[in-house]
């Protein structure tokens, strides 16, 4: 679950709702997002000590402003670790996968040279 935190005069949050829509769907990965608007409620922008709009948060993760690509990317990504989402087979996230695994691999089979 996500909450994003909006404002009514917030250009930048529309920017950031296509972007997380964006990831997501490139990602194969599907969060629950719920807005909350901070002018309408702002005490629940107050127990979360939003200061800035658009703010994303999940769990114990927080982004404020508008993120990069990557930044929010991995945001999602780290959401999703552990979590029993269905990725799509070849999805960015299991080709990552198979890429540390071969990584990891290759590590285990290169000898350690010690020079005494």
């Amino acid at each position: 679950m996500i909450l994003l935190f909006t404002s009514d005069h917030c250009v930048w949050c529309d920017v950031l709702k296509t972007m997380l829509d964006e990831e997501s769907e490139e990602l194969g990965l599907h969060q629950s997002v719920f807005e909350v608007n901070v002018d309408k409620h702002h005490h629940i922008a107050e127990a979360y000590n939003i200061l800035v709009v658009p703010t994303l948060v999940s769990g114990m993760q927080k982004i404020s402003g508008v993120p990069t690509s990557s930044d929010l990317r991995s945001f999602i990504l780290q959401l999703n670790t552990g979590s029993r989402s269905r990725i799509k087979k070849d999805a960015p996230s299991s080709l990552l996968r198979e890429a540390r695994k071969l990584q990891i691999t290759k590590v285990n089979e290169d000898p350690v040279v010690r020079s005494a």
